[in-house]
């Protein structure tokens, strides 16, 4: 994402578990990655909802999109997404900062901080990220 706002969501205890569990079967990694992708679209889902509920900043909710981010070496895997605005997407992008945080000016700040949107999913993701590796442990 390209210049877009990050959020990032504590992971240790699912580094932790990844940890513990060593090498998995093959079979569980695109099982992992579709529970990454699906959280990912339900929160750039979330943050659009909220672009578009706001008057001044609706037309941002079109840049939000999300990136799978997956890298391997020595038996590990490693899958991530970044999700926000992208002003390669959209050129209102650049607003997104003002729009979540306020400029220093005053103004601004109207719409909700992408955290929530992420906090909002992490429950569901645990969720389902548990069921599939539920017969390792």
């Amino acid at each position: 994402m390209e210049g877009g706002e990050r959020v990032s969501l504590d992971d240790s205890e699912l580094r932790l578990l990844s940890q513990d569990l060593g090498l998995v079967p093959d079979g569980i990694i695109p099982k992992v990655r579709g529970v990454v992708r699906k959280g990912a679209l339900n929160v750039k889902n979330a943050m659009q909802r909220d672009f578009r509920a706001s008057s001044s900043f609706r037309h941002a909710a079109r840049s939000v999109d999300f990136e799978e981010i997956s890298s391997g070496a020595f038996g590990r895997t490693n899958i991530a997404a970044e999700i926000g605005p992208n002003k390669a997407r959209a050129n209102t992008a650049g607003l997104a900062g003002f729009a979540y945080f306020g400029g220093s000016l005053g103004g601004g700040g109207t719409v909700r901080d992408p955290a929530e949107a992420l906090a909002d999913e992490a429950p569901n993701f645990e969720k389902y990220l548990l069921d599939v590796l539920e017969g390792l442990i």
